[in-house]
């Protein structure tokens, strides 16, 4: 896998990495109105300069309610794990991939909800 340098390379690769799962994939934002009841958003946080770089990724998991501010909490959780389950499971010697926490927001306005995991992404700045 190639070294990170930018906080785009790095969404791209997490982006890549969840390319099994079959929900549309957005990178840095959300699309204005979503048509799928599910669907992916991956954005991160500034990198630093540090020997060892630092990055937090969000992989934001998006599910339409199921009625008026009812979350579908299965399809959240079911979404919530397949990701985490790919993500933690990530080896190389380019990079570390930790999860750092995970919860549950609305979006009322898109009458939906959405998980947000956060990985912290570091490398070896050579």
């Amino acid at each position: 896998m190639a070294d990170f340098h930018s906080t785009e390379q790095i969404i791209g690769t997490v982006r890549m990495l969840l390319g099994s799962l079959t929900e549309p994939k957005y990178l840095l934002r959300k699309p204005t109105k979503a048509a799928d009841p599910a669907y992916i958003v991956i954005n991160s946080l500034p990198i630093n300069a540090d020997v060892m770089q630092k990055c937090i990724v969000n992989v934001n998991y998006h599910v339409k309610d199921m009625g008026l501010g009812i979350p579908d909490l299965a399809k959240l959780e079911a979404g919530t794990t397949a990701i985490l389950d790919i993500l933690q499971k990530v080896t190389t010697s380019g990079f570390l991939m930790d999860f750092e926490s995970q919860e549950i927001f609305p979006e009322t306005a898109l009458s939906e909800h959405f998980s947000n995991i956060r990985f912290s992404v570091k490398q070896i700045n050579y």
